[in-house]
């Protein structure tokens, strides 16, 4: 009780102060504090006492010139070896270091620049096994905190403390760095698709329903993020692409389960990709969409005419998007698995969505050579192939300089842009293939056909079957001869009787005709 109370005062004191520095000269001085009180407390057995003592280390931290080693060590221990509600106040502690201090002062924290391996080129995070982590945790705080999602993915493993789990504080922190990359430049910038992919994953998925404040930040976070910047932009189409492919079942390793378990994963892929073309799709702010000139005069970027060369910002619009939903078609063009097709099909969908600026003359020649091959996986929908065909007509009328040769280095040079490793077949044709239905394999004969046949003449009727034995075939044409002289000599009769009645009619119709002139 004692430990608790002590520990309040103290979260109050620490959270109405600007700084330690009326602490020096005291009684107890900010190295006393953190050595007596905090530090014990959040190794104390009491599960009560380690949360409250957690949550002043985090405080404590914000009011240092920098984070000091034995502070920033105990966090992460407590996040990564503590129980659910430990690990939640280790994690929130966690990350408003970094976003306070940068999470490169944080790591030079522990002793060590374990930022110093050349991060700024890696495209992914480094993985990290939190379950066999020793008591040094030699990792960058990205590293650490990321890891979180994968340990705490949802489950019984992960339950909410008051309302809060570590997945909820890492996705709202995350979404925060996000928001505010232009202030962390030590944060590179090829994480960002990969952290927006998870987030994006987090907001649709079935599993953290429970988490409505996370829903509710991260739908804020969604409305304002496209809005900011290009570079924004940017990273949403860089992570459209690892979105579709984590959520899709069937494909890239993920597990299909039932009809109706694939059948709802398919429809929250697709909402989470037209969510995605609806970010893509929202203008810029004021100030990212106007430049003033030396008058203070505003004016729009807008560029009038158009040149082969790319420009420096279709990677951010929306031809640079449609050129990697392009290229990852045509990736699965030999696979012709049930999940792939759909898969396709979905990728499609999005594509003829897509607009292209009359000052993209460059990815619009791309993006009319790869329809070819999208266009051969959405063959067999009808509709699909004809919507395909109207984005390439559009196409084919903005591409100002269709006799004008394209280089492959062109090519390769927009290509190289969006991260494709693609070998562009610039000698195909840019037409479409012809939307024709798949032929079936049964034939089947029309019934105008059918019927010509039967009016042709006898002479040119020939046996359609196999012919069967002599002695067979010499009974069957003597029997059909018979029924033919049969059929003959009736059909005279009839002819006769015919005859006779209409000798009779016209008798009775000139009788009649006289008595009417009489």
């Amino acid at each position: 009780m004692q430990w608790m109370h002590c520990l309040a005062v103290t979260g109050v004191l620490l959270e109405n102060t600007e700084s330690l520095r009326w602490m020096h000269g005291k009684a107890i001085e900010p190295a006393g504090l953190l050595q007596s009180l905090l530090l014990p407390g959040a190794k104390h057995v009491h599960l009560d006492v380690q949360r409250v003592a957690t949550r002043c280390l985090g405080l404590f931290g914000l009011l240092e010139r920098k984070p000091s080693e034995e502070l920033v060590k105990q966090l992460r221990l407590s996040f990564v070896k503590g129980p659910s509600p430990i690990s939640v106040m280790a994690c929130k502690a966690l990350v408003d270091l970094g976003m306070w201090y940068g999470p490169q002062e944080v790591d030079k924290s522990m002793g060590q620049d374990l930022s110093s391996h050349l991060r700024d080129h890696a495209t992914v995070f480094h993985p990290v096994n939190l379950c066999d982590t020793n008591e040094d945790l030699n990792i960058e705080l990205l590293d650490l905190l990321y890891a979180g999602f994968g340990r705490y993915d949802g489950g019984k493993s992960a339950e909410a403390f008051e309302n809060e789990s570590v997945q909820a504080v890492l996705g709202e922190g995350f979404a925060k760095i996000l928001l505010l990359s232009e202030n962390y430049p030590s944060i590179p910038a090829s994480s960002h698709p990969l952290l927006l992919a998870k987030l994006i994953s987090l907001y649709f998925s079935d599993k953290n329903k429970e988490l409505q404040r996370l829903k509710q930040c991260l739908s804020v976070f969604f409305e304002h993020y496209p809005s900011l910047s290009a570079n924004h932009k940017k990273c949403v189409s860089k992570a459209f692409i690892p979105v579709m492919l984590s959520m899709w079942p069937g494909i890239n390793g993920n597990a299909a389960g039932s009809p109706l378990t694939v059948s709802n994963m398919r429809k929250r892929a697709v909402q989470a990709a037209r969510f995605m073309l609806q970010m893509m799709q929202t203008p810029l702010y004021a100030k990212e969409t106007e430049k003033v000139d030396e008058n203070g005069i505003k004016e729009s970027p807008e560029i009038l005419g158009g040149s082969l060369h790319p420009s420096n910002d279709f990677e951010n619009g929306e031809e640079g998007l449609a050129i990697l939903i392009a290229a990852e078609v045509a990736s699965f063009h030999a696979k012709k698995t049930a999940a792939t097709k759909s898969y396709a099909s979905a990728l499609c969908r999005i594509l003829v969505l897509l607009h292209f600026r009359l000052s993209e003359q460059g990815p619009i020649k791309v993006m009319r050579r790869l329809l070819n091959c999208v266009a051969e996986s959405a063959l067999a929908e009808k509709e699909l192939a004809k919507e395909l065909k109207r984005m390439a007509e559009r196409l084919r009328a903005a591409d100002r300089y269709p006799d004008q040769e394209f280089s492959q280095d062109e090519a390769n040079l927009i290509l190289g842009r969006l991260g494709l490793d693609l070998n562009l077949d610039l000698d195909g044709p840019m037409e479409m293939p012809a939307t024709s239905a798949p032929r079936s394999t049964r034939p089947t004969r029309s019934r105008r056909r059918a019927r010509h046949e039967e009016s042709s003449s006898d002479d040119e009727i020939s046996p359609t079957h196999v012919p069967m034995n002599p002695g067979v075939m010499g009974s069957r044409s003597q029997r059909a001869s018979k029924t033919a002289a049969l059929n003959k000599i009736t059909a005279n009769d009839e002819v006769g009787e015919e005859d006779e009645g209409s000798e009779v009619t016209s008798t009775e119709d000139s009788d009649e005709s006289d008595q009417s002139i009489e």
